[in-house]
C-alpha cells in the first residue's frame, strides 16, 4: 500500500492500492473503485485529491488511465473538477432506498419522502429483444406470442436510478400500443386502463454491469455495477401479463427488507 502526504483539506494522508496487473479489471476501473473506498470511508467532503500526476505516480498508471477514472467518479457525484483549483470530493447524495417490500408504487413511497421521483415512457428508443433470461421462465407459446415492448428511464431528484424493459401479450392488453403510459406507468396503466392486475409476481435478483447502452440512458460508466430484477407476471387464470428487466444503479440505489 502506498501513501501521500495531503497537505491539503482533511485527513493528513491518503491510502492507495496499487492497480493488479494481473486482474481482468481494467486499471482506470480499479483505480476508480480504490479512490471511491476511500472517499466512502476515510476523506471528508472537500478534500482535494492529488493532481493527476501525482495518482499516475502512485497507481502506476498513466495520466490517461487516471483521468478515466476520476470521469466515471465524477459521472457518478463523488468528485467535483474545478477549473485552475484540482479535484475535490463532492458533497455526495445519499442512495435512494429502495424496499424489497413492493406493497406500494416505488414512486408513491418517493412521493411521500417529500421527493421527486418520475418514470419516463423512452418511446424513440429501438425495440429490444426479450432477454433468454426472461425467455426460459415462460412456455414456448408465450414467447411466440405477439408481444409489446415498453422501455421506462427512472429518475428521483434529477438522477437517472434504473431503467425498466417489459414486455405485454397484445391479446390481453389490444391497444396498449396506442395508450400514453399513466405517470410513466405500465403497471398503473394496466390497472387503471385495462383492468388488469397481477394475482403472481416472481422475481430473481442478480448482479450485473451497464452495457455501453445502458450506461448512456443512466449518465454512467460502462460496466458500472447494477442491481438486475427479472420478474415474470401472471393474472388470476394464469395468463401471462408482462415480463420484465429492471435494472437499478448500484452507486444510486440501495435494497432494504426487513425480516
Amino acid at each position: 500500500m502506498s501513501v501521500v502526504d495531503g497537505g491539503r483539506t482533511g485527513p493528513g494522508r491518503m491510502s492507495v492500492h496499487p492497480v493488479d496487473r494481473r486482474s481482468p479489471m481494467p486499471a482506470w476501473a480499479q483505480v476508480q473503485r480504490d479512490l471511491r473506498r476511500q472517499i466512502d470511508q476515510e476523506l471528508p467532503t472537500g478534500y482535494q485529491l492529488p493532481t493527476e500526476r501525482e495518482l499516475s505516480e502512485l497507481y502506476g498508471v498513466s495520466r490517461i488511465t487516471i483521468r478515466q477514472a476520476l470521469g466515471a467518479l465524477s459521472t457518478d457525484g463523488y468528485i467535483e473538477r474545478r477549473q485552475g483549483a484540482g479535484t475535490f470530493v463532492a458533497d455526495i447524495p445519499e442512495p435512494v432506498q429502495h424496499d424489497f417490500a413492493l406493497t406500494t408504487p416505488w414512486r408513491d413511497r418517493f412521493h411521500a419522502a417529500g421527493q421527486a421521483a418520475q418514470s419516463i415512457h423512452l418511446t424513440d428508443e429501438p425495440i429490444a429483444p426479450e432477454p433468454h433470461e426472461l425467455t426460459k421462465l415462460i412456455t414456448s407459446e408465450e414467447v411466440s406470442a405477439k408481444r409489446l415492448h415498453l422501455k421506462r428511464l427512472h429518475v428521483v431528484n434529477d438522477r437517472a436510478i434504473g431503467l425498466t424493459d417489459s414486455w405485454v401479450p397484445e391479446s390481453v392488453a389490444p391497444g396498449l400500443a396506442d395508450q400514453v403510459l399513466i405517470d410513466g406507468s405500465l403497471s398503473r396503466t394496466l390497472r387503471e386502463a385495462f383492468d388488469l392486475v397481477p394475482s403472481d409476481t416472481n422475481h430473481y435478483l442478480e448482479v450485473g454491469a451497464a452495457n455501453s447502452h445502458e450506461a448512456r440512458l443512466l449518465n454512467t460508466t460502462l460496466d458500472a455495477p447494477l442491481f438486475v430484477v427479472w420478474s415474470v407476471a401472471r393474472l388470476n387464470d394464469g395468463r401471462l401479463l408482462d415480463t420484465t428487466r429492471t435494472v437499478w444503479l448500484g452507486s444510486r440505489v440501495r435494497f432494504h427488507y426487513t425480516v
